[in-house]
């Protein structure tokens, strides 16, 4: 079985999470329940050695019990399970947050075992943190890109500026269309793709507040959004690789949605693709130190050129996914989505977890949390020819399932 395992030191504690609010550092404006969700979505694919830190949301009125009884796939056991107080919920305010997170992990984890997706920067932790936190941070950083990409497959940068006032500020003159970026940001959030004045406008007051760096470059007019997803295993006897990619689907303005998972005849310049990220790219970043499961987006155009126009350092949304296709427990195509049901559980049974298991199934729920008589989890919908999409999306939303991917699905043509 290919598992987090296969690549991190044997004890390994994994946070998949972010810190919350604006700094220099990082910016993540995202929903806290879709971060709690986020966190435990690696409980499908930790394998035997790795312990994964989760929000207490993952755990309370049985979520997780109630998931393993209703899936075919496996979840790792409780004991390698680290749930941060009742204390840090949704509703705690963003400030007081951070801290509550840093001081529950302090106690909860072991010296030198911690991994943090976006570590928090506090000298309390320093200790704490396996690799080196200003290094993940760096990597992490799009405005490093290039230091590790090679120039003919990144995408020209127009401006950089050191924080929302200055590009507010700035009169300098920028062609549309263009890209922002807030430089360290989380799926997609600091990302507006300006088509024009109006937009390019409007990503000057939406940003003007941002704390950190931020730049503008070429937009990329794509034939394919890929996820590349690679390793670099702690092993240094063992050689970087990529361990599997997807098709990314993302809003208007950049923002990630879900990633489509196909079977059948490939991309034939995905291979190339790959062949320049094992070559180029990951050797430079194993001798920076670096080692575990990343991802890299990457455009291809119809001319077949391709960018690299973004890192994560960390495991990503389709992590869990690609390790169940390679383990042969998604053994259909599929594209993952994150969704909401309101009813009872036993609405809730009938109308999802019914199919989430089974030779027939057309759902995998990686990850299930609960408030009131709401349930939220992330998932795959799965396929076996295109053309079904749209209907099975239809299906789900009748069902009572709520999500702004399968509202896209209806329409997708393929």
């Amino acid at each position: 079985m290919l598992t987090l395992s296969n690549y991190l030191p044997k004890d390994t504690e994994y946070f998949y999470s972010y810190p919350l609010g604006d700094t220099i550092f990082f910016y993540n404006d995202g929903d806290p329940v879709a971060d709690e969700l986020i966190s435990a979505r690696l409980l499908a694919c930790a394998g035997k050695h790795i312990k994964v830190v989760v929000y207490n949301s993952i755990l309370r009125h049985k979520s997780l019990e109630l998931l393993r009884k209703n899936s075919d796939i496996s979840f790792i056991p409780k004991k390698q399970i680290i749930v941060l107080p009742p204390t840090i919920n949704e509703r705690t305010p963003e400030f007081k947050k951070n801290e509550l997170i840093t001081e529950a992990l302090i106690k909860q984890t072991s010296s030198r075992n911690l991994i943090m997706a976006q570590p928090i920067i506090d000298n309390r932790l320093v200790n704490d943190y396996q690799i080196d936190p200003k290094l993940s941070i760096w990597l992490n950083d799009k405005k490093n890109l290039d230091q590790y990409v090679p120039p003919e497959f990144s995408p020209k940068r127009y401006a950089q500026f050191r924080n929302g006032q200055d590009f507010f500020d700035s009169t300098v003159k920028i062609p549309v269309p263009c890209v922002v970026k807030v430089s360290a940001s989380s799926s997609g959030e600091g990302i507006r793709i300006c088509l024009n004045g109006t937009d390019f406008k409007k990503a000057k007051k939406d940003f003007k507040k941002r704390a950190g760096t931020l730049f503008v470059e070429e937009y990329i007019s794509y034939l394919h959004n890929f996820g590349f997803q690679f390793g670099i295993p702690f092993n240094k006897e063992k050689k970087p690789h990529i361990i599997g990619y997807n098709h990314q689907v993302t809003a208007a303005d950049g923002e990630f949605l879900g990633g489509f998972i196909l079977k059948g005849p490939k991309v034939k310049k995905a291979q190339k693709i790959k062949k320049m990220i094992v070559r180029e790219i990951l050797p430079k970043i194993r001798a920076m130190g670096w080692y575990g499961v990343g991802g890299l987006d990457v455009l291809l155009t119809a001319q077949g050129k391709f960018y690299v126009i973004d890192s994560n350092f960390r495991t990503t949304g389709m992590t869990a996914y690609i390790f169940l296709t390679k383990n042969k427990l998604i053994t259909k195509s599929m594209v993952s989505f994150t969704a909401t049901f309101r009813g009872s559980q036993e609405e809730f049974i009938k109308n999802v977890l019914s199919l989430n298991q089974g030779k027939d199934k057309v759902l995998v729920i990686v990850s299930l949390s609960k408030k009131g008589n709401e349930y939220r989890f992330n998932g795959a919908l799965l396929f076996e020819e295109r053309e079904e999409v749209p209907k099975l999306a239809v299906d789900l939303i009748r069902r009572g399932i709520k999500s702004e991917i399968l509202q896209i699905l209806r329409f997708w043509e393929y």
